[in-house]
């Protein structure tokens, strides 16, 4: 009898195993119909095995980033050849996040993981280290210069935070989100997301080269809208030089140091202020001619809400976190520029 060839599809990561089964009797003659149907077997196994190819590679690259501004570089700069998967969700604080066990089976998985300098990814890197020997772990923030967290200003026997633009700046690129360390909120400034992108585009190339024509020109292009948006904020804040503006959490301390801004927190130390603390800073936003408190989702708005009372102004929201980081770069300027000019 002739011989029987089986194609099966495994279940193992979509590779095909070709089986062949049966036997060939020897001395046997072979019919015509015999031929055509060896050719055809031949035929869809030379077919199949092409197609095994194209799909191997035209394959996304799949990667991981810790929060949604990133995840928006990479499907700028990736494109098709990406698939982007990222840990905090909408709404979720990153200095207190804690990712699931599925979500670090998935990250292990991934072909690369950009990190941006928060506390949890240490915890996250120590672990895939252990189980995972391809994913390839990158700090997009290399090569920018960081800020401290915060500097302190004195009212009396009380402490609170003020970022003045221009001022402590650092060139490590270290980890973490110390309050008296180095803040990690870089991406909030179009100069930093070009570096930001420069380091992913890179790793990318690596990863992933017979696309990296696609992966430069998308680079480039994203470029050139960064470099638009950043001279647009500039000329619309530059009437405001100097300003300072009112937030819960401190994460707008690189937006403020590009365009000369002071951004002053009602958090201090990474707590709710004591009613003493409090107390001064109404009576120094009150000085500043301040009517509005920016507060972000991720965290409690309620000594916001105090002294946006105490002073006549308002709670506004402004979300350092949005996945579209350019537009909500403009949206934060726009915001920003109303509040002083009012």
């Amino acid at each position: 009898m002739p011989s029987i060839l089986s194609v099966k599809q495994m279940p193992v990561r979509g590779c095909i195993k070709i089986v062949m089964i049966g036997t060939v009797r020897k001395n046997m003659k072979t019919t015509p119909s015999d031929n055509v149907f060896r050719n055809a077997v031949f035929l869809i196994l030379f077919f199949l095995v092409m197609l095994l190819g194209v799909q191997k590679a035209n394959a996304a690259v799949e990667v991981f980033v810790s929060i949604p501004p990133q995840k928006w570089l990479s499907d700028r700069i990736g494109g098709q050849h990406l698939v982007t998967g990222v840990l905090i969700s909408k709404g979720q604080d990153p200095h207190t996040f804690e990712p699931t066990p599925k979500q670090v089976e998935a990250l292990s998985h991934s072909q690369l993981y950009f990190t941006v300098g928060l506390e949890f990814e240490k915890q996250i890197i120590t672990k895939i280290r252990q189980s995972s020997s391809k994913l390839q772990i990158v700090d997009c923030t290399a090569g920018i210069k960081k800020l401290a967290m915060a500097e302190h200003h004195h009212h009396g026997n009380e402490t609170v935070h003020h970022d003045d633009a221009g001022k402590n700046e650092h060139t490590e690129d270290g980890q973490g989100h110390d309050h008296a360390g180095l803040d990690p909120h870089v991406w909030l400034s179009p100069v930093n997301l070009k570096i930001m992108a420069a380091n992913m585009a890179k790793a990318m190339i690596a990863a992933d080269p017979q696309n990296s024509g696609d992966y430069t020109a998308n680079l480039a292009q994203l470029n050139r809208e960064l470099d638009a948006l950043d001279q647009k904020i500039a000329a619309q804040l530059q009437p405001c030089a100097g300003a300072t503006f009112f937030v819960f959490h401190p994460s707008f301390g690189y937006f403020a140091k590009r365009y000369g801004l002071h951004q002053e927190a009602v958090e201090v130390e990474g707590k709710l202020p004591t009613p003493k603390q409090l107390s001064n800073l109404i009576t120094e936003a009150k000085a500043d001619g301040v009517k509005v408190i920016f507060v972000q989702p991720q965290f409690d708005s309620r000594s916001a809400e105090v002294i946006a009372t105490a002073i006549g102004g308002e709670v506004v929201p402004l979300d350092a976190l949005a996945e579209d980081v350019k537009g909500n770069l403009e949206t934060i300027a726009n915001k920003i520029f109303t509040a002083l000019v009012q």
